[in-house]
């Protein structure tokens, strides 16, 4: 479920707001994870405070969304498929990166080898949170759905397939330049895990280039 924690309107803040049944409206009364309430603040614009009235006559207080609509290119059973698939390679990049780590081979005593290898736990982890974060429906999706899923999660494997290419080509260094050999099986093992990572990551960019996202001329959904 959608919430936001934090929104200015009415001159005050607004807290804990969810998106009611037909996806325009935020209604209060929720809870909110607070890491994803950082990540919506910077759209609070796009929402608009507004009171209505409720089927007993009640005062209730919504956030309307002003902002511009997105359409995907898929259907709902491309859509479910395209989803699916990126659980799987999600569950694989982060396996084969994690399992590298247990090697203990002696390139990761180099700061050109481990350094890429920690640092690309930060892609690694906005990659996990655009992928979760992905619709499990065919809608019009508001601004922020689609930079908190298909946005991040394009920037975060483009950044993670760099970072990855980068300690590849470091262990390759030592392999060259440093090693005597004497644990080459192990620098052996962290290099192909290191590169199948980097191949499923290639392949996870490959897979969202068939899903293309744009803007919408409708101003709400149907």
């Amino acid at each position: 479920m959608f919430m936001i924690d934090h929104l200015q309107g009415a001159g005050k803040p607004i807290l804990d707001y969810r998106v009611d049944e037909n996806q325009n409206k935020l209604v209060g009364n929720t809870l909110y994870d607070k890491m994803e309430a950082m990540s919506m603040k910077k759209y609070a614009d796009e929402y608009e405070t507004v009171v209505i009235l409720d089927a007993d006559g009640h005062e209730k207080t919504v956030i309307e969304y002003r902002g511009k609509y997105f359409e995907c290119a898929f259907d709902k059973e491309d859509l479910d498929r395209f989803r699916r698939n990126c659980y799987v390679l999600l569950a694989m990049i982060t396996i084969l990166h994690i399992s590298a780590g247990f090697v203990a081979n002696r390139g990761m005593y180099q700061l050109y080898v481990a350094l890429p290898y920690v640092f690309a736990f930060f892609p690694l982890l906005y990659l996990a949170m655009g992928v979760l974060r992905l619709p499990k429906e065919k809608r019009l999706y508001r601004r922020d759905e689609i930079r908190l899923s298909y946005d991040r999660m394009k920037n975060a494997s483009m950044a993670l397939v760099i970072i990855l290419g980068i300690g590849v080509l470091g262990e390759i260094v030592f392999l060259l330049l440093v090693s005597d050999g004497s644990q080459s099986m192990l620098e052996y093992l962290y290099l192909a895990l290191e590169v199948f990572t980097a191949s499923f990551v290639y392949l996870l960019i490959r897979l969202q280039r068939d899903n293309q996202v744009q803007a919408c001329s409708e101003q709400k959904p149907q």
